[in-house]
């Protein structure tokens, strides 16, 4: 073993690309790492979700994606711990098991009557990556992940991915941003909307960090992060994020006044409307035009274009209400209408898609589709309502709130899905685990010292 690494660490050195033969040892020191706990491996995965830019090997390898190598380490692990440990199964267990079978078997019949078998086919293959994934989290991750260590994971790669975009602006670095008429923010992501979606889901764990934390400089520095997330969401010009992002705060707010002093919840107003009148003075004009372009009579090309979205969403569904067209073909349906034509532009794809979630589902696979992916989406909002719930029945109020901002990071996060097309978005998958973790998690019997492990995991 020994021989073979020290040959695949020099052999880079003989070709175009001798900065691969670092890789060999660092595959080396990940695989001993996850082998000793495979929980590192998947925070690994989730902390590179904001980095879609970022996430491929360089060089020859540059079709192979980093998260795509820690997942098969972490399946193979599953296997050998499926084939070893007596019992091991029971932890797949899932409520939502039952709606991701019937969601498979929809996506499955619709695919059999669909026109274009070959794209459905990827789609499919993605719903059973999803499947995978999701039986990853439910099986390896533990009370003390979900407690304290995936909250930290999510707030600093998502504020990374914001620091990128700030940068980026600043600087005028190139791959931090995109546009012509103006810059729009994109971090590490492919899309400003994206990182708009990361900023808004993210937020719930940094709030939850500046109001729970134990010591004044790890609130100094949650607050920090705050301001770097919200002006990259600035950055991204992003109108739906703008809007999602004012209620999500405004609730966040709310819920955490109240274990807040009245002089400290007075002095806390003051300062936030004081930074609020400052930030807003300090904005660039285009962004306020851009948000007031939503109030105008008449609607700008981009919001006109969403609009024909819904246009053709609504005959794809009267064609075939029940199973849809198959999984993911909307951006095929919409290539084929007037709108595209009409919206098309020099050099770019007539294919769009719907920028909404929910569209995408129901003219995939139909109402069938639509229901059971709602239902899956549901089971896991009231599995983190009940989580948080129980905790703060058995008087564990610290992680009881914790769970209540999980549940706030992912409603604001499918509230953003009505103005963004991914049915496999990386962050909605990891909730519906994390729902399963939680409800295994609250339903521990019950420890006297639990009160103790929750200060211990105040950051």
């Amino acid at each position: 073993m020994v021989v073979l690494l020290v040959l695949a660490t020099i052999l880079p050195l003989m070709t175009p690309y001798p900065y691969l033969a670092i890789a060999p040892a660092l595959g080396a020191l990940a695989l001993f790492a996850i082998g000793q706990r495979p929980q590192i491996g998947l925070y690994a995965i989730v902390f590179l979700i904001p980095f879609g830019n970022f996430r491929n090997i360089a060089g020859p390898l540059e079709s192979i994606k980093i998260h795509w190598l820690l997942a098969l380490i972490l399946l193979l692990l599953l296997l050998i711990r499926l084939l070893v440990e007596r019992g091991f199964v029971a932890s797949l267990r899932s409520n939502l098991w039952p709606w991701f079978l019937l969601y498979l078997a929809v996506s499955l019949l619709s695919s059999f009557f669909s026109d274009d078998h070959g794209y459905v086919a990827h789609q499919v293959s993605l719903l059973l990556v999803a499947m995978l994934f999701f039986t990853l989290i439910i099986a390896m991750l533990e009370r003390e992940s979900v407690t304290r260590h995936i909250p930290i994971v999510i707030a600093l790669s998502v504020s990374l991915g914001s620091l990128l975009a700030v940068l980026g602006n600043l600087t005028g670095m190139s791959g931090f941003s995109e546009g012509a008429t103006f810059s729009r923010s994109t971090g590490g992501t492919t899309d400003p909307n994206s990182l708009a979606l990361q900023i808004i889901f993210g937020m719930p764990f940094l709030v939850f960090w500046l109001f729970h934390a134990r010591h004044a400089w790890s609130r100094v520095f949650a607050a920090i992060l705050i301001l770097i997330n919200l002006t990259a969401l600035v950055g991204t010009y992003s109108r739906s994020g703008t809007l999602v992002i004012g209620v999500t705060l405004l609730i966040l707010l709310i819920i955490n006044s109240r274990d807040i002093r009245p002089r400290r919840l007075g002095l806390l107003i003051v300062g936030i409307t004081g930074a609020a009148l400052l930030g807003t003075a300090m904005l660039p004009q285009t962004f306020w035009e851009r948000q007031a372009s939503l109030f105008a009579e008449q609607p700008d090309r981009a919001l006109s274009r969403r609009f024909s979205y819904l246009d053709v969403a609504r005959d794809a569904v009267m064609e075939r209400p029940i199973l849809g067209h198959g999984p993911g073909t909307f951006r095929n349906l919409f290539a084929q209408t007037d709108w595209a034509q009409k919206f098309h532009k020099k050099g770019a794809t007539k294919r769009r898609y719907a920028h909404n979630t929910y569209l995408e589902v129901v003219v995939g696979t139909g109402l069938l589709g639509l229901a059971a992916f709602a239902g899956l989406l549901i089971t896991a909002w009231r599995n983190l309502y009940q989580a948080s719930t129980r905790l703060i029945e058995k008087g564990d109020r610290y992680h009881g709130d914790l769970v209540m901002h999980y549940l706030i990071a992912f409603s604001a996060l499918l509230i953003f899905l009505l103005f963004f097309s991914d049915v496999f978005q990386k962050f909605m998958l990891l909730c519906l685990g994390l729902s399963q973790v939680w409800v295994r998690v609250a339903n521990e019997q019950e420890d006297p010292s639990m009160a103790t492990h929750a200060s211990e995991e105040r950051p």
